[in-house]
């Protein structure tokens, strides 16, 4: 049970470890002490003033005003230099327990929790010894105490090392917040104000790409035209200083509009901020009091703009990275989805994707008679419809999810899967295909010499392993695929001008998408340097008549549109042309072509079958392609 004596005491604990702070607090309050705490000397100090204490202990190492600064100043002032003070800090240099002496501590004890009992002892001696603080001077002295009055009372007090290493944790405090460039700088100001009355100031910062960042501060309100005449003389003297920089880019922050204060600027000064030994900002300085600028003042700012200098440095640092990461997924943006973009900005210069096998969905267009159109096209001419046709079809691309791997000539290869795994990749796949195939109305060909049969795409897909990652060498690193299963998706693109179709998918593709699109079988071939045929399927996006063929606008589009009864007597016809029922498959062959006399498929099969009628069937159904 708590005596008498302790009830009414109250202590004070300055400690920044919530950890230890507990502990302290649970044994001071078993004891019957009234504790309240503080968590660095700045706050402690303040607190003095409201809570006022009978005793206080400090930590010596704290954000803001160490212990020993905190105990100086307390113990400098009239109303609170009874209070007694234990340093109880895990600190035990001689020269840690010097300044504390130096400060006016009373007792420095070595933080511990074995320690405690000396703890106890040595608060219950300061308590019964030292003579009781006058608590109502101290509560009307807290009344004029502010933040500001504070922190001047430290410059004043301190002597001039101690001041720095205050202003200099406070610098420290600063960049843990580090956010943007105009916040840092904001309190850079504040910082400045507290060495010196900094009554005007500018900062000057160049930065990459010739851009010069401006902020200045007008605290005291000059007028305009003594603001403007400071300014142009800090212009001046950063030209000087930087001769050679051509400011291509300009941006200013004035953080206090001119007042109307006529007193002149009687003392300047400007003074480089460096990083590495390396110049990269000025910092001007303007007063009213003549010959402001003593040794103290400017051995107190070199101090302090040595240790402000790679701040900013690092805050410029990240708003420039912040500029480029924009530049970069602008200029990416084109070819690459977002997620891919964060990817690649986020992944750290020393790592790179490593090459792996992987399931992914290769895809590729070309452009049909490309080189008769090259030929009667002007090379101005045929640049500017690439840069367009490619901007289009690879916002269909990237809408889908896809990568795209690289531009070839007038062709798009793309990959859908990778680097990022894609969820449902061949439908995305499919559906880039036929949004590219549709948005081909919204190209301008105006400036093109077109071949008679007009402008055409041919688009091949394929899925199945591949290797991708990273491929080449130490300075010029390619993320691509290679495999089988790349080669056959170009082939397949080759084949569209075959089967007269836009859009033709490996088997792999119809299975793994075959329930969310219109398919036709077209043919099963065996690719050059391959044993097993492949089947190709043809993709369709609506059937006539229904609505989803209004989508379909223009020559191309409207070869995605299918007619449901024609799909029928065709799929009948190349079940029975499989199982060699000549003449029943022609019938349904035929029936097609009542249906659209155009239908080249069904041509296509009527023609093998007169011609294995005349010349015999052939060894197996699939059909050897021997070019591309």
């Amino acid at each position: 049970m708590a005596s008498i004596e302790t009830r009414d005491k109250r202590i004070l604990l300055f400690e920044d470890s919530d950890i230890f702070a507990d502990m302290v607090l649970e044994f001071l309050d078993a004891l019957g002490y009234q504790t309240r705490r503080a968590v660095n000397g700045f706050e402690g100090i303040k607190t003095v003033f409201s809570f006022m204490p009978h005793l206080i202990i400090t930590d010596v190492e704290m954000p803001l005003f160490k212990g020993y600064q905190a105990t100086r100043l307390l113990k400098s002032r009239k109303n609170t230099k009874n209070i007694p003070i234990i340093m109880f800090t895990s600190l035990n240099e001689i020269k840690d327990k010097f300044w504390g002496n130096q400060a006016g501590a009373d007792f420095y004890i070595e933080k511990s929790p074995e320690n405690f009992t000396e703890l106890q002892s040595s608060v219950a001696k300061l308590l019964a010894e030292a003579p009781e603080p006058d608590f109502a001077a101290i509560e009307h002295e807290g009344k004029r105490i502010d933040d500001n009055a504070l922190i001047e009372t430290v410059n004043n007090l301190l002597d001039a090392k101690l001041f720095q290493t205050t202003v200099i944790g406070m610098l420290a405090e600063l960049s843990a917040k580090l956010g943007s460039l105009e916040d840092i700088v904001r309190g850079f100001f504040d910082l400045l104000n507290y060495i010196c009355e900094a009554e005007i100031v500018t900062v000057m910062i160049k930065g990459q790409d010739n851009s010069l960042v401006v902020y200045s501060a007008n605290r005291v309100g000059f007028n305009e035209p003594i603001a403007e005449d400071f300014n142009a003389i800090s212009i001046a003297d950063f030209n000087n200083l930087f001769p050679d920089f051509q400011v291509a880019k300009r941006e200013t922050e004035d953080f206090y509009p001119p007042g109307d204060k006529k007193k002149r600027i009687e003392s300047y000064i400007m003074v480089p901020l460096l990083v590495g030994g390396q110049k990269f900002a000025t910092v001007h300085i303007g007063n009213s009091i003549k010959e402001y600028f003593s040794p103290v003042i400017m051995e107190n700012l070199d101090v302090f703009l040595n240790a402000a200098s790679p701040i900013i440095s690092n805050a410029l640092s990240i708003l420039e990275m912040e500029e480029l990461q924009k530049k970069t997924r602008i200029a990416f943006a084109r070819y690459v989805p977002s997620d891919v973009i964060d990817e690649i900005i986020h992944k750290s210069s020393g790592t790179s994707i490593q090459s792996e096998t992987r399931n992914v969905v290769i895809f590729f267009l070309d452009i049909r008679n490309f080189t008769k159109i090259s030929e009667n096209s002007s090379a101005q001419d045929l640049v500017s419809f690439l840069n367009a046709f490619f901007s289009i079809m690879g916002n269909e691309i990237i809408a889908e999810g896809g990568h795209i791997d690289k531009f070839i000539g007038d062709a798009i290869m793309a990959i859908f899967g990778a680097p990022r795994p894609l969820p449902n990749a061949q439908a995305c796949a499919i559906r880039a295909a036929v949004r590219m195939i549709k948005a081909l109305a919204k190209v301008d060909t105006s400036q093109l010499t077109l071949p008679e049969k007009g402008f055409a795409v041919g688009i091949g897909i394929n899925s199945g392993e591949c290797v991708v990652g990273n491929i080449g060498f130490q300075d010029r690193m390619d993320y691509t695929v290679i495999g089988d299963n790349v080669n056959l998706a170009s082939r397949l693109e080759g084949v569209t001008k075959m089967y007269h179709h836009p859009i033709i998918v490996s088997e792999n593709m119809y299975e793994a998408a075959r329930d969310q699109f219109i398919f036709r079988k077209v043919d099963t071939v065996r690719v050059k340097g391959k044993n097993n045929p492949v089947g190709l399927y043809a993709v369709y996006s609506a059937f006539a008549g229904e609505a989803a063929a209004a989508d379909c606008q223009g020559p191309a589009a409207a070869s995605l549109v299918i007619d449901r009864e024609l799909l029928d007597c065709y799929e009948k016809g190349l079940r029975l042309f499989s199982m060699k029922e000549w003449e029943t498959a022609k019938t349904y062959f035929n029936n097609a072509l009542r249906i659209d006399e155009n239908d080249y498929l069904s041509k296509v099969y009527l023609e093998r079958i007169e011609e294995y009628s005349l010349l015999g069937e052939p060894v197996d159904d699939a059909i050897t392609l021997t070019e591309k």
